[in-house]
Order: structure tokens, then C-alpha cells, then sequence
């Protein structure tokens, strides 16, 4: 396996998203970053991303074309909703809801750091959950545990329960902040819906992973599929810390010291 060409993608397409987060915001006022602006970072680094994971995927691990385009579609998804429609629900409830300085906030980098690495907790610790439900070979039970989770999504993003269920795991305050303000906005639903058709897209490449591996016999396909699904996770999240730090320097956040 061709290990440094597919590493040089990545690395490629790393880069630029960074230059992309870090260089296209702009100081345009208003007391929010403008929904053309996330929405323009958020293509960016769908693009460069996709670029990068399709010929690494096709050129250096020979994948068929069903499981590229299932993999591409799921991180597409999961670019949007992190890069475009979670900053624009956070800073919509961010005007009407101070944020109380207890713990270091999104616009601190140690806050930043801590919030990003329990939000990427969730997106590896569901990506791992499908990736060894198929681990043995074509398994159903992704199935059931993708239907469950779509239904809890888009149960607690409409109700903006989906918080308060799993607060006991946030640890950081800004993790809490950021969750729960998207996830009472008036995208919540948007947002719900994306990841749940990521979870969705991921079971179906994973599954049409395992039937590849089945039939030509090596199993170090759906392990090939899982790390490099995992890389990309990881890259986003640190792309995300970046990001939030640069839009809370340019729009601050609303906060209030309690007393």
C-alpha cells in the first residue's frame, strides 16, 4: 500500500483547508460572521477534502467506486455541518444567550482545544461503533444502531434535548456552549438531519467494505477504510479548533461574569 503518496493527499489538503479557515473570514462587521462567509470556508475544505479523499481512496487503496461515494458523501456532510450551519446556529443563539465564564470559553485556545477534543470523542466514538459492527464481515447491526441514532438525532435536534442527554460526557465549557447552542437554533433540525445522513452514508460505506473484503478475502480493507475515515475526522476537528478561534477574534462572543 502506497502509504506516502495517499499521506501527501492528505497532507495537501490539509494545508489548504488550514489556509482556508484561517484567510477567508474576513472583518465584513455586524456582530456575526456572515452566512455566505461559512458557507464559502465550508466549500473550500468540502472541495480540497474531496479531492484528496477520492484519489487516495481510488489511486492508492483501490476502493470501488460505491464506497468512495459514500465515504466522500459522509464527510461532505460532516464538513458542512461543523463548518457552516454549527458556527451560524451557535452565534444565532450567542445574541440572545450570554455565555457564563466559569470555564474557558470557545475564544480561549485551552477552551477551544478542550471542547474540539470531546466533540471529536462523539464523532470517533460513533464512527468506531459502525466500523466494528462490520469488523467480522457483513453485519445487520449497524443497521439498527443507524436507524436508532437517526431517530434520536432528529428527535432531540428538533426538541434541543440532545445536550442535556449526553451533558454528563461534556467536561469542557465550551464543548457545553457550543452543542447545546446549535442544537437549540433554528438549524438544530438542519444540523440533525446532516449528521444523521453521515451516520447513514458511513454504515453504507462500511458495508460495501465488508462485501469487497468477503469476496476478494482481505480484511485489511475495512481497516484501510476505518483509519483513513478517521484521519479525516481527526483533521476537521483541529481544522475546527482554528476556525473558531479565528471567527471569535473577528465576532466576538457575548459573555457575561457571573457574580
Amino acid at each position: 500500500m502506497p502509504l506516502p503518496a495517499l499521506w501527501l493527499k492528505i497532507s495537501i489538503a490539509f494545508a489548504l483547508a488550514l489556509a482556508a479557515v484561517y484567510f477567508l473570514p474576513g472583518d465584513t462587521g455586524g456582530d456575526t460572521p456572515p452566512t455566505d462567509t461559512l458557507l464559502l470556508v465550508a466549500a473550500t475544505i468540502a472541495f480540497v477534502t474531496t479531492v484528496a479523499l477520492w484519489l487516495g481512496l481510488r489511486l492508492d487503496l483501490g476502493f470501488p467506486t460505491a464506497v468512495i461515494a459514500y465515504t466522500v458523501g459522509w464527510n461532505v456532510l460532516v464538513v458542512l455541518a461543523k463548518f457552516a450551519f454549527g458556527p451560524q446556529g451557535f452565534y444565532e443563539v450567542n445574541q440572545d444567550v450570554d455565555i457564563e465564564v466559569v470555564f474557558p470559553t470557545l475564544d480561549d485556545p485551552v477552551g477551544a482545544l478542550l471542547g474540539g477534543a470531546v466533540i471529536f470523542g462523539l464523532y470517533a466514538g460513533v464512527y468506531s461503533l459502525i466500523y466494528f459492527s462490520f469488523r467480522g464481515g457483513v453485519s445487520r447491526t449497524p443497521i439498527v444502531v443507524g436507524s436508532l441514532l437517526v431517530g434520536a438525532i432528529l428527535l432531540s435536534a428538533a426538541s434541543g434535548t440532545f445536550v442535556l442527554l449526553l451533558l454528563p460526557l461534556f467536561f469542557a465549557a465550551g464543548g457545553v456552549d457550543y452543542l447545546h447552542f446549535v442544537f437549540t437554533s433554528s438549524v438544530s433540525l438542519v444540523v440533525g438531519l446532516m449528521l444523521a445522513g453521515a451516520v447513514t452514508l458511513a454504515i453504507l460505506a462500511f458495508r460495501s467494505a465488508a462485501e469487497r473484503a468477503r469476496v476478494v478475502g482481505d480484511v485489511a480493507i475495512l481497516v484501510n477504510l476505518f483509519w483513513i475515515g478517521l484521519a479525516f475526522l481527526a483533521i476537521y476537528q483541529a481544522l475546527w479548533v482554528v476556525y473558531i478561534l479565528v471567527l471569535t477574534s473577528i465576532w466576538p462572543l457575548k459573555t457575561v461574569t457571573p457574580k
